[in-house]
């Protein structure tokens, strides 16, 4: 038996769990609010000039996701993205609370261990979506996204989740890269959002065009 016939085997053993219909539509308006009002937050710091639009444009684009029907952006947004991934969903959390706690640390050994942990997340997302993307050309004899159903697939992704943890103790969990996993991955196993699969929980297309971007502006920068 080939490592094809494996890892088909693996897969069709397994009945997936998919997430309800009503839970997934509560979960697109939630998730694509959470991200458009991180992107209004990221517009608003480059009008400096207009301080009352820039203060109002995360709200705005936040609750115009909300909007039911096509009078609401994640019905549009869903059309050609579908719905972000958990991962996405909590990075966009991340900047809304630091942008809401402003905290400021000086640079130290453990701001430095996290730092590299980021970066190697970014990279190990670019490797990822590379992999995926090949995969839906059919580069390979067996179905990698189709694997992301298996229990075997969350189990891998935990795994890796766990290892800054496991690594560098509690310094490798905090940049908002590899808790926003942990946190994608919890998330994933109690409602199987956004479509039963792993990879779509923790990974997708505009999630991985950005990791891209940062790894092309900074290839060899930490942070």
């Amino acid at each position: 038996m080939n490592i094809s016939e494996v890892c088909t085997a693996l897969t069709l053993h397994y009945a997936p769990l998919l997430p309800s219909a009503q839970s997934l539509l509560w979960a697109r308006h939630l998730v694509w609010s959470v991200v458009m009002a991180a992107v209004g937050l990221g517009l608003a710091t480059r009008m400096p000039r207009l301080p009352r639009l820039s203060r109002l444009l995360p709200w705005i684009l936040g609750l115009w996701a909300w909007l039911p029907g096509t009078w609401g952006a994640s019905y549009w947004l869903g059309l050609a993205f579908q719905i972000p991934s958990l991962s996405a969903a909590f990075l966009a959390m991340s900047v809304l609370l630091h942008s809401v706690l402003r905290k400021t640390t000086q640079p130290n050994e453990s701001t430095q261990v996290t730092n590299q942990w980021g970066f190697a997340w970014v990279l190990i997302a670019v490797v990822t979506g590379l992999v995926l993307l090949l995969d839906t050309f059919a580069g390979f004899d067996f179905s990698i996204y189709q694997w992301g159903f298996s229990p075997l697939a969350f189990a891998l992704a935990l795994c890796l989740a766990l290892l800054p943890w496991i690594v560098s103790g509690k310094q490798g969990l905090r940049p908002a890269p590899v808790w926003s996993m942990l946190a994608a991955l919890l998330v994933y196993w109690f409602t199987r959002w956004p479509t039963g699969n792993v990879w779509d929980a923790v990974l997708d297309p505009c999630l991985w065009l950005v990791a891209s971007a940062y790894l092309l502006r900074r290839p060899w920068r930490w942070g």
